[in-house]
């Protein structure tokens, strides 16, 4: 059993990849209240939450957090988001990052980085955001099969 953390608005297409591929799920938002039990596998995916406590050790396989920026070098920091510090740097190469998750903040051992280059500068944090989402979801798409 996989169960997803994420956003409202991403329900939906996961939802049908996992099931797409007869995968026993199921997907919450900070809006539901999970049950207290155990599963195989913890995904986090755009989810806006920090997963804490003993919610962490209860998958069997741990969990993985799907991050929208290259680790460890844009890790989540409070009061300003990646893709800021990314435009403001003027990056050319950006990435996103699947990373088992531990107690603090983007820091559990990364299991792949999905590099893409860019052909100029990000401008805004919409643009950036939207690139990084889309390449997120091919990053699950390949390490979920």
């Amino acid at each position: 059993m996989i169960r997803v953390y994420t956003k409202t608005r991403q329900i939906q297409k996961i939802k049908k990849f996992l099931t797409e591929l007869g995968l026993e799920h199921e997907i919450y938002t900070i809006h539901d209240n999970p049950p207290d039990t155990y599963f195989d596998l913890g995904v986090c995916y755009a989810y806006t939450r920090k997963i804490e406590g003993s919610l962490l050790s209860k998958p069997k396989k741990g969990f993985v957090n799907y991050h929208p920026g290259p680790l460890p070098k844009y890790r989540a920091s409070p009061g300003i988001s990646q893709w800021d510090v990314a435009i403001q740097n003027k990056e050319m190469c950006w990435g996103v990052t699947v990373h088992y998750m531990d107690s603090d903040y983007d820091t559990g051992p990364i299991i792949r980085v999905k590099n893409i280059p860019l052909h100029e500068p990000p401008i805004s944090y919409d643009e950036l955001a939207a690139i990084s989402y889309y390449f997120m979801f091919e990053l699950f798409l390949s390490l979920i099969h």
